[in-house]
């Protein structure tokens, strides 16, 4: 069995790395862009276009091809929120067929202004940012000295036709030029608060791709740029060249690394051969990845089923501390300049703002923050281990040696040519014929531990469980004579001393999707609750599934809030058709 896994890993990683040439070399033939060669283009979809500092911009996410095609390619997007020219805050989305959503959290010290909103794959950036997506959205600050709206005469037109780009007050809204002839209504024109409505969809079409519903508080600038147009501007950028430096990331995050020689402190610059990997410690299994040499100094490690990570250990085996690994950023993060436009909001807007900066706070206080980083959710190393130990069920020994001789089959510390310690573990070679290996991955609670004498001091008495793998093992295409995972209870590594070969980082992975809880107010004990409902976004569903119907209906509640509201359908058919409509709506 454990031979077939091993296989299977090897012939995963074998077809990947085929398919990322055929990709690069279709694309790189001519040093230019052809017509027929694959492309890839991002759209990405906000709730609303103004949004306070401190609140949540949810995003949605998906790419297409030749011909506006959805394209099912990488696995990871990325999005960077920038000023000028220098991205400000940055977050990674994973992507399933195609498809991703996520959000992004406005620091509450964020300046009041426009800001760029660009969303990219690593494929796309072998054409260079000009077919980035970008979309702008506004910023209000009101924690900061003179958040106040623009000073104007509160005149009659500035209260009843406030600058937006959707109509006024109406029960059915229509999709915009250039995207598909669906309509969008509401089943009242009038809400009061915490009550149950619904958004009723006519026209679909049959072969929906992807779909996404918000409802929020009507905006009170105007978009700088239709949904419609925003979409056939993206597929009509085009690139100059192609590069060969980023893979499509098919199966999942690919992380980036430099070797640095821990003399000098700077890259190596020599040819020289050097296992690495990289670990997420977490309570979710093995999550270890060998690294692949690309370059001199460069290093590349192929994840999967990693998202919302708070720290990354690295680790350089077998060369006696010379070297170490640092991670790279894998953003963008620096972009051509645009002079952006100024934010004039009317003060006829200033108690709104108000209310819905009151609200804000309200929402933080009561609720848990839905942006912060997730655990990992899967383990990468699914093998289960040939003998586990619960050391609580076995004689408890003061000293990790005494454990290891009394009962740990198949794995056994050793002194080496350099009067250290090491661990090695027995691999099986045929049928009945095993020796014992020295290259053994060793794991104290996921972090990779290169130095085993830490392991021959460490305190048995902080551990709960011993497994041992058999070896050989395949971990990103690099063999491994077994693997030694040691488990404390506390699983945080507590009191591991590490050597220079070992680094460990904060890293935020992609994100665990995000999705909006509605209160439900088809249940009166619902609406007399006590708790606060201050939500100036009513519904976010970015993965709405008709299954085919052309015609839906879809349920939000209405908060405290009162005023204009806006929904918003925004889609794409399985033949390159989008789709889009709004309606607005008020609650009283």
């Amino acid at each position: 069995m454990a031979k077939l896994i091993i296989k299977k890993i090897q012939m995963k990683k074998y077809f990947y790395c085929i398919f990322c040439f055929c990709i690069v070399w279709n694309v790189h033939l001519s040093g230019n862009v052809r017509k027929d060669e694959l492309r890839e283009r991002i759209y990405l979809q906000t709730d609303k276009q103004l949004y306070l500092a401190g609140e949540l911009v949810l995003i949605k996410l998906f790419t297409v091809g030749q011909e506006q095609i959805p394209l099912v390619l990488s696995k990871i997007a990325y999005v960077e929120l920038a000023g000028d020219s220098i991205a400000q805050i940055q977050i990674m989305i994973g992507m399933t067929g195609g498809t991703g959503f996520g959000q992004m959290q406005l620091p509450a010290d964020l300046p009041s202004g426009y800001y760029r909103l660009i969303a990219y794959t690593q494929f796309m950036r072998n054409e260079g940012p000009e077919v980035f997506f970008e979309k702008n959205i506004a910023v209000l600050n009101t924690f900061l000295p003179g958040y106040r709206p623009e000073e104007k005469e509160a005149t009659a037109e500035h209260l009843t036709s406030p600058p937006a780009l959707l109509p006024s007050a109406s029960p059915s809204g229509f999709a915009g030029e250039g995207a598909g002839a669906i309509s969008l209504q509401t089943d009242k024109e009038i809400y009061t608060k915490r009550t149950r409505g619904q958004l009723i969809l006519n026209g679909l079409p049959e072969n929906v791709h992807t779909l996404s519903v918000s409802v929020t508080g009507k905006d009170l600038i105007p978009a700088t740029e239709s949904a419609p147009s925003l979409f056939q501007k993206n597929l009509l950028r085009q690139s100059s060249g192609f590069t060969n430096e980023f893979l499509p990331e098919y199966e999942g995050h690919i992380v980036t690394g430099k070797i640095i020689d821990n003399q000098t402190e700077k890259p190596v610059n020599d040819e020289i051969s050097v296992i690495s990997g990289i670990s997420f410690p977490g309570e979710a299994g093995i999550r270890f990845f060998s690294g692949q040499k690309n370059g001199t100094s460069d290093v590349r490690f192929f994840t999967s089923g990693i998202s919302g990570t708070k720290e990354i250990v690295t680790v350089v085996y077998f060369q006696d501390e010379k070297y170490r690994i640092e991670i790279q950023s894998p953003y963008t993060s620096h972009f051509t300049s645009k002079q952006m436009p100024p934010l004039h909001i009317d003060s006829a807007y200033y108690e709104q703002l108000l209310d819905r900066s009151v609200a804000l706070q309200t929402f933080r206080y009561f609720t848990e923050d839905p942006s912060a980083s997730q655990n990992i959710t899967e383990s990468f190393f699914n093998t289960q281990p040939t003998f586990s130990y619960p050391l609580d069920d076995y004689t408890r020994f003061t000293t990790m040696g005494d454990i290891f001789i009394e009962f740990i089959d198949g794995a056994r510390f050793r002194r080496n040519a350099a009067g250290k310690r090491e661990i090695s573990v027995l691999i099986q070679e045929g049928i009945d014929q095993y020796t014992y290996g020295t290259m053994p991955v060793v794991l104290l609670d996921g972090v990779p531990v290169n130095d085993h004498d830490v392991i021959y001091n460490y305190d048995p008495l902080t551990v709960e469980k011993i497994n041992i793998y058999y070896g050989p093992v395949i971990l990103g295409g690099t063999r491994f004579d077994g693997i030694v995972e040691l488990i404390t209870y506390r699983k945080l590594y507590q009191d591991l001393k590490l050597n220079k070969s070992t680094q460990i980082f904060p890293y935020h992975g992609p994100q665990v999707p995000y999705r909006l809880d509605s209160p439900g107010y088809l249940d009166e004990k619902n609406r007399q609750t006590w708790m606060p409902d201050s939500r100036h976004t009513l519904l976010w569903n970015p993965d709405v599934r008709p299954d085919g119907k052309t015609s839906i209906q879809l349920p939000f509640d209405t908060s405290t809030l009162t005023g204009e509201f806006q929904a918003t359908v925004e889609g794409l058919t399985k033949d390159g058709q989008f789709i889009f409509a709004t309606v607005v709506f008020k609650v009283e």
